[in-house]
């Protein structure tokens, strides 16, 4: 018994030997990353509103200008988006008159439309049918514009029908 023990012994002194001469290898373990993805749904919309709908000037006389009052046509921001931007355009027809989009005193069977400015805005400008102007730049949810508008007719060479003017308002994101 007394050489087994003595073998045992011998062989950990043997195993502790060859370990101690043996590098010694640490293995240390890599961070590791992990991610959160926090989604959300945007809700926003602009939609605005003109009040009233429509104005007729009526019988219209050649070399005259009309105006409504600088407060006739209400605008709203009834979207959720603030610093709204509302460009203006315009859109005739039918085309027997055309639009003179520069300045008064226009050519003879020509007609202008100016824009009266708005209360919080102060813009004056002549509306374009090819090009918009700028309202407003920055109205807020439940905001009001109001403004109106001069209609300048020229010198008229005939008898024309009837005119009508589209006019656009588009609101976006300022």
């Amino acid at each position: 018994m007394e050489i087994k023990k003595t073998l045992m012994i011998g062989l950990i002194l043997v195993m502790l030997m060859i370990a101690s001469f043996s590098p010694v290898t640490i293995n240390v373990l890599a961070a590791t990353t992990d991610t959160i993805t926090i989604e959300f749904d945007p809700e926003g919309n602009i939609s605005i509103d003109v009040s009233p709908g429509t104005y007729n000037f009526s019988t219209f006389w050649s070399n005259t200008s009309e105006s409504t009052s600088g407060t006739y046509f209400t605008m709203w921001n009834n979207g959720t988006v603030d610093n709204m931007q509302t460009d203006i355009q315009i859109t005739a027809s039918p085309a027997s008159l055309t639009i003179d989009e520069d300045s008064v005193p226009i050519a003879d069977d020509n007609y202008a439309l100016y824009l009266i400015g708005g209360t919080a805005s102060g813009v004056n400008a002549w509306v374009r049918e090819s090009t918009t102007i700028q309202l407003d730049s920055d109205l807020d949810r439940t905001g009001t514009e109001t403004f109106g508008f001069t209609l300048y007719l020229s010198n008229i060479t005939a008898n024309h029908t009837w005119q009508s003017m589209t006019i656009t308002l588009t609101g976006s994101q300022a």
